[in-house]
């Protein structure tokens, strides 16, 4: 019986046609006569929720009896590796990655072990990127299967043969032994040949103690093997995602897409000028960041990159760059987001300011105490500079060797209020103002108490674009009549002018807890009006917010976090994705029935169609208490409880500015100032606003 061979993937794509390509390599050199087995191909394969997402081609085997000889180590029962030489190797099963690339021979480069590729006259490094790709299948895999194989990746240059990568190589003998590099046409053995430069094959001993005289090639374990319709269904959830969407997501979707109108006051000064998006929350700026951003991608062929310090809005705005099909790869167009801190980290590893204590001649991979460092690393980044240890010539070989990790061509900044001056400085230095667009969110301030100036000294219209964003873009007009009236009661300044098309909105608030019948009730009905479980998010307090110690992999005691309600949640029927969760495996949620779970300090940018806010005047509390007032260098007018509770309120209506149609609001303690503000909003409003004791 000849070996089956299966395609899965979109045929009107070039990695199809790649696939097909693959397809009769294997035919012509695999002897099916006395084979059996099954390979499938997956083309323009969509990881959903990992971080590397976008893969070519991943080609999963299983083999009866298919032997060749290739020229291998080998490493026998006892762990000891032997020499190098023609051996008989039996391969049964085998996953592979393979990143397809149609340059030619002059625009590759080999910088040490690294390929890089040329991409709008910038290398690229095709290298890391295969290396991303096969950790993200094994992340991928590890989730849905619960088991992962080990992974061969490879780099396949479609148009360039043999004889020019062996030019490539020249006379590194070293790189001979360690390449993963495929020319446009070869035959199954050479593949595996190369298969086993990453996965040493096993050489068995006979029952006198002697080697074999074959080996064995195996990517599974024992007690795993593939089941093939299995897999297939594996690589059907990015499509069973997006057909079953929500209406909410399908229209960000829609619109982050759409191409930006030149006339828009801010469009043409883009990359000639820093861009101010200003407004107070609920009025469109982080969707309209990511707009631009994709923007500037699928209509500029650039790459752009998003900043933010909220764990929870990385996740979100991921999931929805993977159901835009935005791509992630290092040499096209593309927009990624991570968090500043991260960024940052790669900043202090690429410019050397830590090395690697296993070996100093490589970039470290870790840092410890990074965050609790983090100032301390901020301030030695602004000393460099300063002192002129960091000027182009050195952020130009950092983007360089770091392309997929610091050479953008745009950086957008996320609540860059919140930032501060030394952060704001280290992105000017790298990126140039010209280059960065950024959300300013006026008074929303999280991290710190002063608000960071990015326009100090800067002219208008020369130097910067502004614009001033005042109408609720996000919530239908009655809950931007609640927000305006709480916010009157607290007695702090806010307005926000309602758009009068979005019509509807509706506010309860219950002080007897979340009960299972409130629950399956506004399920309902953000399911009527056509959203999914994601569309209905659960804002949670720190006391809800288990934790606990534990040893990680690395030896080190880390603290474990999980939502302390998860149990009675599952009794009711509610399947959370809990980002409080440290133990969290993928960047996104994936699953169709889950809502998002976060804590309070992670909702900003976020939203919901319908949004619970679990024991909010809770979260006020913890707020109040943890309040310390910092220095500002701005006239004392207030005294510190003034400047506590102004703080706190502001910062009470970030969550209370999610919810686009409903806004639960759970209350724990009837006497809590938030309760009393809350019941004369109420009283205000009972047309819309629903009281449960």
């Amino acid at each position: 019986m000849p070996i089956k061979i299966r395609i899965k993937g979109n045929p009107d794509t070039n990695e199809y046609q790649d696939a097909l390509q693959l397809k009769q390599l294997f035919e012509s050199s695999i002897d099916t006569r006395t084979t059996d087995g099954e390979i499938l191909i997956v083309s323009n394969a969509t990881l959903f929720g990992q971080e590397v997402k976008d893969v070519d081609l991943i080609v999963i085997g299983n083999f009866e009896k298919y032997r060749c000889n290739i020229k291998t180590k080998a490493v026998g029962p006892g762990k000891e590796e032997l020499e190098l030489k023609e051996r008989t190797v039996f391969v049964n099963n085998f996953c592979f990655t393979i990143e397809t690339k149609r340059h030619r021979a002059e625009d590759i480069r080999l910088e040490g072990l690294n390929l890089l590729v040329k991409y709008n006259n910038k290398l690229s490094d095709v290298t890391t990127q295969s290396e991303n790709q096969k950790y993200s299948l094994k992340g991928f895999l590890s989730d849905r299967l619960k088991f992962s194989p080990y992974i061969n990746n490879f780099i396949w240059f479609r148009n360039v043969n043999w004889d020019s990568i062996k030019n490539l190589i020249g006379e590194n003998e070293l790189l001979y032994t360690k390449h993963n590099y495929l020319p446009s046409s070869f035959k199954f053995p050479f593949l595996m040949q190369l298969a086993c430069i990453q996965q040493t094959p096993y050489n068995a001993k006979d029952k006198d103690g002697n080697y074999k005289g074959y080996c064995s090639f195996n990517c599974l374990k024992s007690k795993d093997s593939f089941d093939f319709t299995q897999m297939e269904n594996v690589f059907n959830i990015f499509e069973r995602v997006k057909v079953g969407t929500g209406q909410l997501t399908r229209k960000k979707i829609e619109q982050i897409t759409s191409k930006l109108l030149d006339n828009q006051q801010y469009a043409q000064a883009i990359g000639e000028k820093l861009i101010v998006i200003s407004g107070r929350a609920g009025t469109g700026k982080t969707i309209k960041l990511l707009r631009i951003a994709c923007d500037l991608a699928i209509n500029k062929g650039a790459r752009s990159l998003i900043l933010t310090y909220n764990h929870a809005l990385v996740s979100d705005i991921k999931r929805t760059l993977a159901l835009a099909e935005i791509p992630d790869g290092v040499d096209s167009y593309t927009v990624n987001i991570t968090t500043l801190h991260k960024f940052i980290f790669e900043l202090v590893i690429g410019f050397g300011l830590v090395t690697n204590p296993n070996n100093p001649l490589e970039d470290a991979k870790y840092i410890p105490d990074f965050i609790s460092k983090y100032q301390d690393y901020l301030k030695e980044l602004i000393d460099c500079i300063e002192a002129g240890l960091i000027q182009q010539k050195e952020i130009q070989e950092l983007m360089r060797s770091k392309h997929d990790k610091i050479a953008w061509d745009y950086i957008l900044i996320d609540e860059s209020q919140d930032w501060s001056e030394n952060e704001k400085k280290i992105i000017f230095t790298i990126f140039g103002r010209d280059k960065a667009i950024i959300a300013d969110g006026v008074d929303q301030l999280i991290r710190s108490q002063k608000k960071c100036n990015w326009i100090q000294g800067l002219k208008p219209d020369v130097d910067f674009k502004k614009t001033n964003e005042k109408k609720g873009l996000r919530q239908e007009v009655n809950l931007v009549a609640f927000v305006n009236e709480y916010a009157k009661q607290c007695g702090v300044v806010w307005e926000i002018e309602p758009k009068q098309e979005l019509i509807g909105g509706k506010i309860i608030i219950s002080t007897s807890g979340y009960s299972k019948q409130l629950h399956d009730e506004q399920l309902k009905r953000c399911k009527e009006c056509e959203n999914s479980e994601y569309e209905m998010m659960f804002l949670v307090p720190p006391s809800l917010v288990s934790r606990s110690q534990q040893v990680n992999e690395w030896g080190k005691m880390v603290e474990k976090r999980m939502f302390s309600l998860t149990q009675s949640f599952k009794e009711m029927g509610i399947s959370i994705w809990d980002l409080t969760n440290t133990d969290l495996r993928t960047q996104y949620v994936v699953e169709l029935n889950q809502h998002r779970l976060l804590q309070y300090e992670s909702c900003r940018g976020l939203e919901g169609w319908t949004v619970v806010c679990l024991e909010l005047d809770d979260f006020i509390r913890y707020k109040m208490e943890t309040f310390i007032e910092e220095e500002t260098n701005e006239l004392a007018l207030e005294s510190n409880e003034e400047k506590r509770r102004k703080f706190v309120y502001l910062w009470s209506l970030i969550p209370l500015t999610r919810a686009i149609d409903t806004l639960v609001i759970t209350i724990k303690d009837k006497n809590s100032d938030v309760c009393m503000f809350l019941r004369k909003t109420y009283e205000r409003y009972p047309d819309f606003i629903q009281w449960i004791d």
